[in-house]
């Protein structure tokens, strides 16, 4: 979006990631650490992103309020986004006078400050008719694709993004663990496992939900199931998170048509026999 002048405070990896995309597809952008002692002149820009952890937004909201005080166009032209998945619009109260308010977040992992901003990506917005117009255009600019989400709703759709995201991670971790006791090297693992975890992604993508679930619980291999439980029997928190992944398939398992005395062996294999429910492995 040409003409739409954006400071980013914070200099973190998304920071450094913004400012860049932006200014690679020829928007005004630049970056300003929030500890800056004059960090309130971002305030004169068009568009504030407040590109910080979530606890530190509403006292950098408040700080910047008292530092630059009432802005000079009290029609409220200008916006201050916050960049934060989980929160609302609440702690950037103390900037509303004569502002526009908004939340912009990408759904996507940045990894370190030299990741840039994939093509594709959403990016959830909350925010007034004028400032979301120009957040779904630089949305756009960006390559991305907007979601507009009530305020209400956004810790619901972080919680999603760190499911998807953040959790897939874990089940790495525990997996890339037990090829680690199989004999390889923590690089050895992770690279055997990768490979795997994109083609299940490639078939997700192509196939979509419920078909992209592959694996023994899909085959209805009950054996299989009580011959992992039997092997992590030394490893009781990646028994667990099995047990609990495998139990929360079960609608994807009906989706798929699995019949009920097939899906009723699936469940017993993978209950826990502590808790009295099943017969476990």
């Amino acid at each position: 979006m040409s003409g739409v002048t954006v400071a980013v405070l914070g200099t973190g990896r998304l920071a450094h990631a913004l400012t860049g995309a932006l200014t690679a597809r020829g928007v005004a952008a630049s970056m300003l650490s929030a500890r800056d002692p004059d960090r309130a002149r971002a305030l004169d820009a068009d568009l504030t992103v407040l590109a910080i952890s979530d606890d530190a937004i509403g006292p950098l909201a408040a700080a910047l309020a008292a530092e630059a005080g009432e802005p000079a166009d009290a029609d409220g032209t200008s916006g201050v986004v916050h960049c934060s998945g989980a929160l609302d619009l609440a702690p950037l109260a103390p900037l509303a006078t004569g502002r526009r308010l908004g939340a912009w977040h990408p759904m996507q992992a940045f990894a370190t400050v030299d990741t840039p901003i994939a093509p594709g990506v959403t990016w959830g917005i909350t925010a007034e008719a004028e400032l979301r117009e120009v957040l779904v255009g630089l949305t756009a600019t960006l390559g991305g694709r907007p979601v507009l989400l009530r305020e209400e709703d956004r810790p619901r759709y972080h919680a999603a993004a760190t499911m998807a995201s953040n959790y897939t991670v874990v089940l790495i971790d525990h997996a890339a663990r037990l090829l680690q006791d199989c004999g390889l090297d923590a690089d050895a693992a992770l690279e055997a496992l990768l490979p795997l975890v994109r083609t299940s992604l490639d078939g997700l993508q192509g196939v979509g939900l419920p078909g992209g679930l592959t694996g023994p619980a899909v085959r209805g291999d009950v054996g299989t199931i009580r011959r992992h439980l039997a092997a992590l029997a030394d490893r009781p928190d990646t028994a667990a998170l099995y047990r609990a992944a495998g139990r929360a398939a079960y609608d994807l398992l009906v989706a798929r048509g699995m019949d009920p005395a097939t899906l009723a062996a699936v469940d017993a294999a993978l209950r826990d026999p502590g808790d009295g429910t099943g017969t476990g492995a």
